[in-house]
């Protein structure tokens, strides 16, 4: 491993990313209920209309105007119809039909008028229905087919399954869906310093954060985690996890190990046992960063500080794993928000992410950075609700400049 190895930029990384991100996981058929979260190995496909019949979008009146034009405001209530029945006969020019939402609409119908703009009264025994004002055709009906037409696309493969998509293939009555079995992701953190919180902790210990940093992450993502635990920097017992993990895992994910000193065994085990691809990135903070491929298996190495951590698992591998998962490889949203503080002097030719929060100041929006941009500092993490991106060419930063602002919502932070 060459420790001077020349930094790739940010777009450089992803690119090679990109041509890594195939997917890795089998199809299986997946309940209804089960679905959630996973990937969509095919296009689903509606098999019906939606909604299957013209239909009442409220409670109220369905009523059939005289062809003639002739104005009526009062008329005849003929029949009644709910919910799952459907009408004998049609509506007759001059008549209506008492009806609620979701009933079908009686043949002859312009137009369903909501109860509250009208009255009932009774007459000899007839009933009548009174308009307060007019309406236009169609108003107040929901037309078949008009959210969906049967043979056309749903949800196409390779969306990640959130309730609304389940909902809408509900809808049309399938309950089995052929997904991507989830992919199986061994987190390890690497370090003779780490031990897990309720562990009593010695002179020169420090509690594993960076773990449930990552495991929150992944839990956002259609995965399954094996949690490898900590890894002593000893040679034999790198190896011997990363050989065993390989075979059980479709992705490895450290973090630590990366940085290329005298104790990180992790790229010479890589290898020895298959193909190594160490980066410097010109990215601040997470300039150590590592991929590396083993048999059937992907190696992602983290950096160790945490803040710098979170930004190469948001940026980096969070749409690397997505993709490998069956999903498409895609960037995280960026929103322009203007800024309320300053940046000066800064070297360009590197990208930098801040810990920032968006604040309300009479109704405008503006974004605030934490005091410090370290590296090892959670405290940033937990005053942010998002990542400041300042791209290679920006060397300040004034009040009210509008720079890119990536939410913790759309990384997995949330």
């Amino acid at each position: 491993m060459n420790t001077k190895t020349p930094s790739l930029s940010f777009d450089e990384a992803l690119s090679h990313l990109r041509g890594l991100g195939h997917c890795k996981v089998t199809a299986e058929e997946t309940s209804l209920y089960e679905a959630y979260g996973r990937v969509l190995a095919e296009n689903i496909i509606a098999t019906c209309d939606l909604p299957p019949l013209d239909n009442s979008a409220m409670d109220g009146y369905a009523i059939a105007t005289q062809r003639d034009g002739s104005a009526q405001t009062s008329f005849p209530v003929v029949m009644e119809v709910f919910a799952g029945s459907m009408p004998e006969v049609a509506l007759k020019p001059g008549e209506a039909a008492r009806i609620f939402t979701g009933a079908p609409v009686p043949e002859g119908v312009d137009f369903v008028v909501p109860q509250e703009d009208c009255s009932e009264s009774e007459s000899d025994g007839a009933r009548l229905v009174q308009l307060s004002r007019s309406y236009s055709a169609g108003c107040n009906i929901r037309r078949k087919g008009e959210d969906q037409t049967k043979g056309a696309p749903i949800v196409k493969a390779g969306t990640v399954l959130r309730p609304q998509e389940i909902a809408a293939t509900a809808s049309i009555g399938i309950d089995q869906l052929q997904t991507y079995r989830r992919l199986k992701v061994g987190v390890f953190s690497t370090g003779n310093e780490l031990i897990r919180p309720g562990t009593t902790r010695q002179d020169g210990q420090i509690f594993d954060a960076n773990h449930f940093l990552l495991r929150g992450m992944l839990a956002n993502l259609p995965v399954e985690l094996v949690d490898l635990g900590i890894l002593a920097d000893q040679r034999d017992i790198v190896e011997t996890a990363l050989e065993a993990a390989s075979k059980e895992c479709d992705v490895i994910l450290t973090s630590g190990g990366a940085g290329g000193g005298d104790k990180d065994f992790v790229s010479a085990t890589l290898s020895k046992l298959g193909k190594t691809t160490f980066w410097h990135l010109a990215v601040k903070p997470g300039r150590p960063f590592m991929v590396g491929e083993l048999p059937d298996c992907v190696f992602i190495g983290l950096p160790g500080n945490p803040v710098a951590a979170t930004v190469a698992f948001a940026f980096l591998t969070r749409p690397l794993i997505e993709a490998l998962a069956g999903a498409d490889f895609i960037e995280a949203p960026r929103q322009y928000i203007a800024a309320d503080f300053e940046v000066s002097g800064r070297k360009a030719g590197r990208r930098e992410f801040l810990c920032g929060r968006r604040v309300t100041e009479n109704g405008i929006i503006k974004l605030t950075k934490y005091h410090s941009d370290g590296s090892a500092l959670l405290s940033s993490l937990t005053f942010a609700d998002g990542f400041i991106e300042l791209t290679e060419d920006m060397i300040s930063v004034c009040k009210g400049d509008l720079v890119p602002f990536i939410s913790f919502d759309e990384i997995g932070l949330r």
